[in-house]
């Protein structure tokens, strides 16, 4: 009910066995802040994959609020499987575990690696924090058109992408999720 698991390395398999595809899911960027399971504030030390939610709610897309289940309870992903809501000692352990990434589920010749690498390079949240922290110093214009053409670049790329590359809309917040 409080939003879709963060994938692990072990839940490549449900991709593989068609349970899951790149729709069902949504990448959160290095750097970017989150809400972690103690409702504290963190900042992202590598990206994470996690399973949307249910339009503008945060629970999960595989959850049935008529049924009260999960719509694919017998593959439901690791953390799914270690969280008990009276005990979560086993489910932190999950935490530790390594993080699915795009990498792994992109075939390494698939040119949309490097458009990633270079969005990633061009539109990091460092490079904004860096650009937003400029506005205060002596160089204030010259940090808010850098501002404007990081925004602007992470806007339109993935309407060309789409077009150009005919990439599914629907998959594009796994791809390149838009800078907040």
């Amino acid at each position: 009910m409080k939003g879709g698991p963060t994938l692990h390395e072990e839940d490549i398999i449900l991709f593989e066995k068609g349970i899951l595809n790149r729709t069902h899911v949504y990448t959160l960027r290095k750097g970017e802040v989150v809400r972690n399971i103690d409702e504290t504030l963190m900042v992202l030390e590598q990206e994470i994959i996690k399973i949307k939610g249910q339009g503008e709610a945060w629970a999960c897309m595989f959850y049935d609020d008529d049924q009260g289940a999960c719509k694919i309870y017998q593959d439901r992903p690791v953390e799914c499987r270690a969280l008990k809501c009276w005990d979560l000692e086993r489910f932190k352990e999950v935490m530790q575990r390594p993080y699915l990434q795009r990498k792994d589920l992109i075939k390494p010749e698939d040119g949309i690696l490097k458009i990633i690498d270079a969005h990633e390079q061009r539109c990091a949240y460092e490079t904004l924090a860096s650009a937003v922290e400029g506005l205060r110093g002596p160089d204030s214009e010259k940090a808010g058109e850098r501002i404007l053409d990081l925004l602007q670049y992470d806007h339109y790329i993935r309407p060309f992408l789409i077009k150009k590359l005919g990439m599914d809309p629907n998959a594009m917040d796994f791809f390149i999720r838009q800078t907040p």
